[in-house]
């Protein structure tokens, strides 16, 4: 970079879902939208503490495309306009990748204790949920927490046995009070299409009024309802939502594909826009 620029800053506060500072390793790719040769990268610490990037070429050639690449988090696309002699400021959340990062939950002992998981345990087979691989228990995690949430309305407790689970959505046998409670509920609880709600053998989906859906700008509870020969109701609940996903973090459209949002992916979303903690973090 030529010394005969003007030069200025770069402030970048990083923050991870939690609202923390950022602790991870990141390459800051540097593409300059008036004079390509600017073009530079750089690595660079965050050990969970802000950064100021100092001699960045400022006004009248100060607008850059910042590509930010971490180690554990997903990258992200930002357009900063440097002032000549002044700062620019980048402030913006990171979601963790999933592919990098390894969840780290409550120990057997934690679960079988604090009085917070107890109604989970108490409506689902020890064996299954013992059994649970990393994503399917996140997503246990993440459906537990919202469905216990006020802004769900508490419709957890509906749950009266939890019999199959995948990292987006369970199954679980429910009280048929919970179908009359939700369509009472217009505001907290809209009708949607329940076409793409698949039950497990012996279950019938309910086609007329059978499926609702939370508001929730991102993050959205969809439940679902089926019935079986024996007239007991199961619910399909899921916690998917690929437009909130996208609108919120547009770089990691290319990740949604029509398949299920990542479990992580929603354990973000429920921390960061509805302060809701599924009671597990991330290393």
């Amino acid at each position: 970079m030529a010394d005969e620029f003007n030069r200025g800053a770069i402030f970048f506060d990083l923050r991870d879902a939690r609202g923390d500072a950022l602790t991870d390793e990141l390459r800051l790719e540097f593409r300059n939208q008036v004079l390509a040769s600017l073009n530079f990268q750089q690595a660079v610490p965050f050990p969970g503490e802000a950064l100021l990037l100092t001699g960045v070429p400022a006004f009248p050639r100060g607008l850059w495309s910042v590509t930010l690449v971490p180690g554990k988090h997903r990258f992200k696309k930002v357009f900063v306009d440097v002032p000549a002699g002044g700062r620019a400021a980048v402030r913006e959340t990171l979601f963790v990748d999933p592919a990098e990062v390894v969840p780290v939950f409550p120990t057997p002992g934690q679960f079988a204790q604090a009085p917070r998981w107890a109604p989970l345990i108490a409506r689902i087979n020890a064996g299954l949920f013992n059994s649970l691989a990393d994503e399917r228990r996140a997503g246990l995690l993440n459906l537990y927490a919202k469905m216990s949430h006020p802004s769900a309305e508490k419709v957890f407790e509906f749950v009266t046995e939890i019999f199959d689970v995948r990292p987006a959505r369970f199954f679980a046998r429910v009280d048929p009070r919970l179908r009359a409670l939700v369509r009472e509920l217009p505001h907290r609880f809209h009708e949607r299409p329940g076409t793409l709600h698949d039950f497990p053998a012996g279950w019938r989906r309910i086609e007329e009024h059978g499926s609702f859906k939370t508001p929730d700008p991102t993050g959205n509870l969809q439940l679902t309802f089926a019935t079986n020969d024996a007239g007991e109701l199961a619910v399909d609940a899921d916690l998917d939502d690929h437009s909130g996903l996208e609108h919120a973090f547009d770089v990691i459209r290319h990740a949604l594909t029509g398949r299920d949002t990542h479990p992580y992916d929603i354990h973000q979303i429920l921390v960061k826009f509805q302060n809701i903690d599924p009671g597990y973090r991330f290393t």
